[in-house]
């Protein structure tokens, strides 16, 4: 089970999202206001050594707690969440509430944190490939859900797709570069005994 620790936008650039809540958003760090030796830190030290770049980590009793030990010195609004991520259409591991589907490369990076919305720079675009992204922005945004994510397995598909079409026509439209990386990711809040059902099975939630 691959599970990410995060909270507010990773990127202070203004245009985020803030509904936002898929992969792209800032990890935990080192508490500098207390010694190496303070539980605290000594998580976050084995968060770095198991998480590596991506921040991937496996071990959800440890992952909960630095997430309780942090946002026990947060506000409310920049609280960590545990959260379980799978690639496509394989179901969840966990019986975490499900949040919807980002358009991730490894985990990380994400075309879902600005809302789909008109970037800055777009005016310069060649004509065809600028209506072609407002039609995309048109269509795709308001299907975004409540997190600023995709309902739907194919609906998400069917965006990258879109989007990927679009990068062959004008090469680094969209951060990242390499489309290839992306995937449709399914998000799921992980909490401490937490009865609550995740979405029986990803069949179930594109119906709806």
């Amino acid at each position: 089970m691959n599970l990410l620790i995060l909270n507010g936008p990773r990127d202070p650039r203004p245009g985020s999202n803030p509904l936002y809540r898929g992969t792209y958003r800032a990890h935990p760090s080192h508490c500098d206001e207390i010694p190496d030796d303070h539980e605290i830190n000594k998580l976050f030290f084995w968060f770095l050594e198991e998480g590596g770049e991506l921040g991937v980590v496996r071990d959800t009793t440890k992952a909960l707690r630095f997430a309780e030990l942090w946002n026990a010195r947060l506000k409310e609004r920049n609280r960590f969440e545990v959260v379980e991520v799978a690639d496509g259409d394989t179901h969840s591991q966990s019986n975490g509430m499900f949040i919807g589907f980002d358009l991730s490369a490894g985990y990380n990076n994400s075309l879902l944190s600005s809302g789909l919305k008109q970037f800055v720079g777009v005016n310069q675009l060649r004509e065809p490939v600028r209506e072609l992204w407002d039609l995309v922005s048109r269509h795709y945004a308001p299907q975004l859900n409540g997190q600023g994510l995709f309902q739907t397995l194919e609906v998400a598909a069917l965006c990258l797709r879109a989007m990927t079409a679009l990068q062959d026509l004008s090469p680094n439209l969209f951060e990242g570069g390499n489309m290839k990386q992306f995937r449709p990711i399914g998000l799921y809040s992980v909490a401490q005994e937490d009865s609550r059902l995740q979405v029986p099975s990803l069949v179930t939630a594109e119906r709806r």
